[in-house]
């Protein structure tokens, strides 16, 4: 089941057809209530607020012309590009990450190279996707690297009291060292009992196994389709708690009440949880995917290994239980790191490097 839409802006729509010349972006996003209808509502937002630029969050493109249309993924990209509002407008579109062995990706990025020209901006988050993007054959004028953004409003760390409260709450042992790991990781939007390997539900799992053998630990989830993962912590007997927050605002809470943020994907275009566990001034262990090798310096805001390294991440997480103090100046740094990420920046960014140019034109 898809989780409502709890964007707190107007409801998405498809754009209304729109012939004038008034200069405007328009956002296409899928409306699922997830990472990419979230990226969407802050950039339109701060863009409208900071730049005065008239912004419109999205389902569909059709009936617009002289606009700036921004494709929030290459799901969205793809089919946008078959369309004739594709020649009437300024087209920017993201791709966060895929790979071309995967057959679903491989025939989508080959239908948007074949009309790359119909695309005026690429648009990716990571060095790692800007790196693919070139070799693939897009133009180096034509890409933009502009990562993801975190709302510091809303993501902040929490006091011990506050911690030790809210982890009464939810009902989470003080004497257990608390693991949280908040991405949807199986297939399909209903109990997710298919693991999705890009994301590593099963690395996650043999990293648990390890840890639980030496130390109290308890899991926390978020997200949908965290059946496989769920059933894995049962067979290891971990305890753990699954929460699917269906307004995002309500994220926040899950990272002041965990020890760690664990993340053990082999594939990301983000991802998000990254950002906010700095944010929250909670210690991250990763693999080196997505934007994580550009936002945390290993050993300094975080622990980084290559994907599938169950060991290293294993003692990345161990040397972290036993160093109390390791966790602390883990979260100081992360703490300062994560300032240039906030979204009023992020967003300017967005503007200056990708919509004022089409402006201009």
């Amino acid at each position: 089941m898809k989780v409502k839409n709890a964007l707190g802006i107007k409801r998405l729509t498809r754009a209304k057809p729109s012939w004038g010349s008034t200069p405007s972006l328009y956002y296409v996003v899928p409306n699922v209530n997830w990472v990419l209808d979230w990226v969407g509502h802050y950039i339109t937002t701060e863009v409208k607020s900071q730049f005065g630029l008239e912004t419109h969050l999205v389902q569909s493109a059709k009936g617009l012309r002289r606009k700036i249309v921004h494709y929030g993924s290459l799901w969205d990209l793809a089919p946008g590009l078959d369309t004739a509002q594709a020649r009437y407008n300024s087209v920017v579109g993201t791709i966060f990450h895929g790979d071309k062995n995967d057959p679903q990706f491989h025939d989508a990025l080959t239908n948007v190279l074949t009309k790359r020209d119909l695309v005026n901006k690429f648009h990716t988050a990571s060095r790692i996707m800007e790196t693919r993007l070139l070799n693939w054959g897009i133009p180096a004028k034509k890409v933009v690297r502009i990562p993801l953004g975190v709302d510091l409003q809303i993501f902040h760390s929490s006091s011990s009291i506050e911690k030790k409260v809210l982890r009464r709450k939810l009902g989470i042992p003080e004497d257990t060292f608390c693991i949280g790991s908040f991405h949807k990781d199986g297939n399909g939007w209903e109990e997710g009992f298919e693991p999705k390997l890009i994301k590593g539900p099963d690395v996650f799992l043999e990293v648990i196994s390890q840890l639980s053998r030496r130390y109290p630990l308890f899991v926390l989830l978020s997200a949908p389709a965290r059946g496989y993962v769920k059933r894995g912590l049962d067979k290891l007997k971990v305890s753990y708690r699954h929460l699917i927050e269906e307004d995002y605002h309500r994220i926040p809470r899950l990272y002041q009440t965990i020890d760690l943020y664990l993340l053990t994907s082999r594939e990301e275009g983000g991802p998000k949880g990254v950002l906010e566990s700095l944010a929250s001034g909670v210690p991250f262990v990763g693999t080196k995917v997505g934007l994580v090798p550009d936002v945390v310096t290993s050993g300094k805001d975080g622990l980084l290994a290559n994907s599938e390294d169950v060991t290293a991440l294993a003692e990345h997480v161990s040397s972290l239980i036993e160093q109390p103090q390791l966790r602390t100046n883990f979260s100081k740094f992360g703490l300062n790191t994560i300032k240039a990420y906030d979204w009023p920046l992020i967003a300017g960014r967005y503007y200056h490097e990708l919509y004022q140019p089409l402006l201009a034109r």
